[in-house]
Parts: C-alpha cells; sequence; structure tokens
C-alpha cells in the first residue's frame, strides 16, 4: 500500500507541474478561439486537440474532431489529414490502438486522394508502428516496406532512415537480432550522411540495445553513453528516458547495482510520467518489478507486475503482456512456487508463439522444463526440454554472434568508404577551385599587361 501511495503521490507532483504550462497553453487558445474563422478556427481546434493529448483524451478527440469537420466543410483535404494523423497521435500515445488505426486510415485515405505521396509514407509507417505494438508483425513489417518504396520514389532519404530504424525495431521485438542490426546500421549510415544528430542517438540506442540482448555489455554501455550525450545536448527527453532504462536493465541484470539500477529507472519514470506516456509507464513498471524481484523484495516486485500487467492489458498489447507474464513466472519461480510459475509462463509462452517473438518462446520453454523437473514431471519435462533443444542449436547462436561482427565491420568500412569519396569530392572540387583561380589570375594578369601597353602608347602618341 505504501509503494503504491508513494507512486501516486510522485504521480500527482509531476502532472501538477507539467499542466500550469499546459493550462496556461490552453487558456490562450481558448480566449483566442471566439475570435477565429475558417483555416485559423480549425488550426486553433488541432491546436487545443494537442495540447490536451497528455491530459486528457477524450476533450482532445473533440477538439481534433471539430477541427475535422471545418476543415472537411472548408473542403480543405490537406488541412483533414493533417488533423486526422494527429488524432491517430493522441490516441496512439493514450494506448488506444483500435482508435489510432482508424484515424491512421483515414488520414492515409485523404492523403491518397491529394496524391500527397509524403503524407501516405508517413500514414502506411504510422499504421505499421501500431501494429509493432500489438504483436502483429507481419502487418507491421508490410506497411513499413510500402512506406520505404514510396519514400524511395520521391527521394525522401530522411524519412527512409526512419523507416529502417522502425524495421529494425519490429525484427528487434521479433528477436531477430540479425536483421535488426541489418537494419540500425543502413540508418544509421543515412543520419551521418544526412547530418541528423538526433536520430543518430537514437539509432546508437538500438544498436546498444542488440548488444544487450547478446550479453556484449561493454559495447552495449558505449552506444547507450554516446545516444545518452546525444540526447543530453538536444534536450530531448524521450529518447533519454529510453536510454536511461536501458543503462538500468544492464546495472540490474549483470552487474548487480540495483541501487544504480534503481535511480536510473526512477529518473526514467519521472519522465514517463511527466508526459503521460501510458506505454512508457506500462514498460517501467515492468523493469522495476524486475528489479525488485532481483533485490528478494517479492510483494514490491508483484504490485509493479500487477500495475503494469494493467496498463498493457488496457492498451490490448500482447507485445508487453508476453514480457510481463515472463517475468511473473519467474517471480513465483523465485519464491518456489512453481504451479503458479508454470500458470505465468504458459501465458507468456501462448502469446510469444501466437505473435512469432522467438525470444521470449525459447525463454519460456527454458523455464517451463526447469519448472516440471522442480515437480518431477518428467514427461513434461522432456517435451520442453527438446522444444527449448531444437531452437537453441549452439552452431546457430554462434553464427549469430559472427554475422553481428560481420555487419559491424561492414558498416565501418561502408562509413570509411563514404568518408574517403566526400575527401575525394572535395578534393577535386577544391582542386577545380584552384584551376578557376588560376585562370583568373592568368585573365586578371593579362588584362593588367594589356592596359600598361595601351597606357604606354597613349602617353607615346600624346607627346
Amino acid at each position: 500500500m505504501a509503494l503504491r501511495l508513494t507512486c501516486a503521490i510522485l504521480w500527482i507532483v509531476i502532472f501538477f507541474t507539467h499542466s500550469v504550462s499546459a493550462k496556461e497553453e490552453i487558456d490562450s487558445l481558448l480566449s483566442r478561439l471566439p475570435l477565429t474563422e475558417g483555416e485559423e478556427k480549425a488550426t486553433t481546434y488541432l491546436q487545443l486537440s494537442e495540447a490536451y493529448r497528455f491530459s486528457n483524451l477524450s476533450t482532445s478527440l473533440i477538439y481534433g474532431d471539430s477541427a475535422v469537420l471545418l476543415a472537411e466543410e472548408m473542403e480543405d483535404r490537406e488541412l483533414t489529414a493533417k488533423v486526422l494523423k494527429s488524432l491517430g497521435v493522441s490516441c496512439y500515445y493514450s494506448g488506444e490502438f483500435d482508435l489510432a488505426l482508424d484515424y491512421y486510415n483515414r488520414a492515409l485515405s485523404v492523403y491518397r486522394d491529394v496524391e500527397d505521396l509524403s503524407g501516405v509514407a508517413k500514414s502506411l509507417s504510422n499504421i505499421g508502428l501500431v501494429y509493432e505494438e500489438i504483436g502483429n508483425y507481419e502487418l507491421s513489417t508490410d506497411y513499413y516496406e510500402r512506406s520505404v518504396d514510396i519514400a524511395e520514389q520521391i527521394n525522401d532519404q530522411d524519412w527512409v532512415a526512419s523507416v529502417k530504424l522502425n524495421l529494425g525495431n519490429s525484427k528487434f521485438y521479433q528477436g531477430k537480432m540479425r536483421q535488426a542490426l541489418n537494419y540500425y546500421f543502413q540508418a544509421l549510415l543515412m543520419y551521418k550522411e544526412l547530418d541528423d544528430i538526433a536520430s543518430v542517438g537514437l539509432t546508437y540506442n538500438n544498436i546498444g540495445a542488440v548488444y544487450k540482448e547478446w550479453n556484449e555489455y561493454e559495447k552495449s554501455l558505449d552506444y547507450f553513453n554516446q545516444a545518452i550525450e546525444i540526447y543530453k545536448q538536444n534536450n530531448d527527453e524521450q529518447s533519454l528516458s529510453r536510454a536511461l532504462t536501458n543503462v538500468a536493465e544492464i546495472y540490474n541484470i549483470h552487474y548487480g547495482d540495483y541501487d544504480k539500477a534503481r535511480e536510473l529507472f526512477e529518473q526514467s519514470l519521472e519522465i514517463r510520467i511527466r508526459q503521460n506516456d501510458i506505454i512508457g509507464i506500462a514498460m517501467l513498471n515492468n523493469d522495476l518489478g524486475a528489479l525488485y524481484a532481483n533485490m528478494e523484495e517479492y510483494q514490491a516486485a508483484l504490485k509493479y507486475f500487477n500495475i503494469s500487467e494493467d496498463l498493457y492489458s488496457n492498451m490490448h498489447s500482447e507485445t508487453g503482456l508476453v514480457m510481463v507474464y515472463y517475468n511473473m513466472g519467474k517471480l513465483f519461480n523465485k519464491q518456489s512456487d512453481a504451479k503458479k510459475a508454470l500458470e505465468y509462463y504458459k501465458k507468456s509462452l501462448k502469446i510469444s508463439r501466437k505473435i512469432g517473438q522467438d525470444d521470449y518462446t525459447q525463454d519460456n520453454y527454458k523455464a517451463l522444463f526447469q519448472c516440471y523437473a522442480a515437480l518431477n514431471d518428467y514427461e513434461n519435462f522432456t517435451k520442453y526440454y527438446r522444444l527449448f533443444e531444437t531452437g537453441n542449436d549452439a552452431l546457430i547462436i554462434n553464427l549469430h554472434h559472427a554475422e553481428l561482427a560481420e555487419m559491424e565491420a561492414r558498416f565501418k568500412t561502408s562509413q570509411l568508404v563514404k568518408e574517403n569519396l566526400k575527401m575525394q569530392e572535395e578534393k577535386e572540387m577544391y582542386k577545380n577551385q584552384a584551376v578557376k583561380y588560376r585562370l583568373f589570375a592568368y585573365g586578371l594578369g593579362g588584362l593588367i599587361v594589356l592596359f600598361l601597353i595601351i597606357y604606354f602608347l597613349y602617353i607615346i602618341f600624346r607627346r
């Protein structure tokens, strides 16, 4: 009870602080609203909708729908699509994925009608992101790839890189680390070429997450720390929260420095609460549950897991539930309650098989055969042990490690090639400029000589 009370007080304090500035913005927009009409009024409705995005979804949708109606009355299709996409974003961050899909699909339809290919590409990617969150990776990948195809057609390299990053995330959640890293390195090369430092930071964080999954913690921390420096420079709190969480997980799981891990998790949770990011809050509660389980504070761990489970259930996020159920199974296993542990491992396994999360499927197989061994159930022990061994071939794991190293080497080689090409281009440019300057100097010198000849002839004939 005390733990929940502490969380509630923290939430209220942070939310109140955030609400003061938000209220000032809302008051300003409300006072301006009666003085506007036409496109300006629709835009003010949109701004009000976005101002309420993280505090009151119902009010956000009311103002957003008002903006849509007004934009449709004016037959302003571009503004209609823009508002619909914004409403999709609001629903996504509130965990209302069905509503988000509805708004994104409506925006997609309008963008297609007005032949706005950039809008089409971004709407496809947004839809892919929702399907990724609910664990439908096949559809998610399909929408991302369609988005990339259009972005390449219109030569929008920034968006191509962004969707490559999303494709990497989709593969990461499926446990396909080699493919994930391949997409991340592709995105990183493009972002460096575009000199997009903020997105370079995002990509560093994701690369670090792959190495963390492969237990290469020093390399992982190196990438995370590079990302954190960029986030702090850019005052990017949402991304900073993500990186802090990743570093906290390493201190929790690998180094066993629970005080440091808790400090980082709590910093990250404060940011998520301040932004009213329900998805992030659900994940941080899961992470804190895992931390307290390692600290053998089981009641505190269970409370955090229950909060996370409730949030993910309300969002219908199978990606989140597969993780929470697995961690709850581990919690009961630590308490020597094998039967209760089996219940949660089986829940997690059912979802991981359904949505194709191979890493959690393997983890659950291992946990299940260990539980059945403890219960002397040798039939089920044999069943799950064989399933685990089938998917856990050591040769495959070693091959994955080799492929990861190969991809990083390929990335570094590609980067060097690009840098060398750039240097050669600059060298050629300077060479051409030098030739131009020499020609200019020769021409100027010739003009001066010609001028002197004419001047001397003028003096002679004058005499």
